[in-house]
This record gives structure tokens, C-alpha cells and sequence, in this order.
């Protein structure tokens, strides 16, 4: 009986030392809900300067994913009928491959005005813009290149790749590149890859490919 009531004693004794840890973790979970609720202080925000472009550079426009709820209301502190702040619903997400697009049989009209802008992306590189559709940004790339001293060895319309065999003249330390067209919110981006495809080249010689294919697109 003595073994049996020391037994019992030590295993009150260590509940005892870990019941108040125990109580103390419950009760930092449930005291979540004490916290205040600061969902709304987004409206006492400041209002900073807009993005400069640094010189050189061509904003090319933005495009808002998410919608501000009572945009015409911010800023102004909490209104009497807000709780908390209920968050939009994300955008449906898609695949942004060079999927067919609407129409896509339709032929490019002709005699227009490329709407192509010549920029550089967030770190320098060079790009080609175009507000179009992919089918024909496609078409119009193709028919400037041959007027180009850039040959096209081949090309995968379906991931969006012109080969191309490059002069020396534009200085590129590869024989060869890839003009890779990509979809973006903006529209078609038109960048210069190396023969592999894993990078984009060096601005220098990547700059004079895209202002060559630019001059045939005016």
C-alpha cells in the first residue's frame, strides 16, 4: 500500500508542475479573439508620390489585380457601418501561355500603325511591347524579321520562339537567339534570349536586335 500511495503522489506531483503550462497555452489560444480588430487601418494610410520612372526607362502602363472596396472612401477612417475589412475575391487564375487567342483565323489588319513601344523591363533589359493580339503581334514579328538581316532557322508558334541566326554586327558572343513573345497584363512582351533559352543575352546586343525589329514595325 505505501508503494501504491507514492506512486500516486508523484503522479500528482507532475500533473500539478504541468497543468498551469497546459492552462496557460489554452488560454493564449482562445485570447486570440481579445485582440483588437485592426483590419481597417489601411484608411489611415498616407498618400506617397507616384513610381518615377527613372530617365531612360518607358512606363508602359498598370493594370490593378485587385479592385480597392469604396475607393472613393479611403483614406478618411472607419465609416459607421464597417466592421472589418472583407478582402475581394482573387481573380480567376489562368495560364498565361500563348494560348489561341478570339478569332485567331482573322489576318492582322494591314496598312495600321504597330502600337509597339520599345522599354526596358524592372532591371534595364530591353523589350518590345505590343497592344495587340498574340495571333497578330506573331504575324507582325514574323513579316518584320524578314526584312532584317536576322534569319529565322525555325520557330514554335505555340510557345511563342523565332530562332535566330544573329550577324556579327550586333555583337552577341552566340551565333544565335531566341526572340521569345510572352502574354502580360500590358500586353504581348517581345524579349531576346540566349541560344538555350535560359536567359535573357546582354542589354547591349539585345537592345540593337529589338531596335532593329522596332524600325520594321513603325
Amino acid at each position: 500500500m505505501k508503494q501504491v500511495e507514492t506512486t500516486s503522489s508523484r503522479l500528482f506531483s507532475i500533473l500539478k508542475r504541468r497543468l498551469p503550462g497546459s492552462l496557460a497555452i489554452v488560454a493564449m489560444i482562445s485570447g486570440c479573439s481579445w485582440l483588437p480588430n485592426s483590419s481597417l487601418n489601411y484608411r489611415d494610410a498616407a498618400v506617397t508620390d507616384p513610381i518615377q520612372v527613372p530617365e531612360g526607362g518607358t512606363f508602359i502602363g498598370e493594370q490593378p489585380l485587385y479592385a480597392v472596396p469604396r475607393q472613393e472612401d479611403r483614406l478618411i477612417g472607419r465609416q459607421p457601418d464597417e466592421d472589418k475589412f472583407v478582402p475581394p475575391k482573387a481573380p480567376q487564375l489562368v495560364v498565361l501561355g500563348n494560348e489561341p487567342d478570339d478569332g485567331e483565323d482573322t489576318p492582322a489588319p494591314k496598312g495600321e500603325s504597330v502600337r509597339a513601344i520599345l522599354a526596358r523591363d524592372g532591371n534595364g533589359y530591353p523589350i518590345l511591347m505590343m497592344s495587340t493580339r498574340y495571333a497578330w503581334a506573331w504575324e507582325y514579328i514574323g513579316t518584320a524579321l524578314k526584312e532584317t538581316d536576322l534569319k529565322v532557322t525555325d520557330r514554335d508558334r505555340e510557345v511563342g520562339i523565332f530562332y535566330l541566326r544573329v550577324p556579327s554586327r550586333y555583337e552577341l558572343d552566340e551565333k544565335e537567339a531566341q526572340l521569345k513573345l510572352s502574354h502580360t497584363t500590358n500586353g504581348i512582351q517581345v524579349a531576346v534570349l540566349n541560344e538555350k533559352g535560359t536567359a535573357l543575352v546582354d542589354k547591349t546586343p539585345g537592345l540593337a536586335i529589338l531596335e532593329r525589329i522596332y524600325e520594321e514595325l513603325e
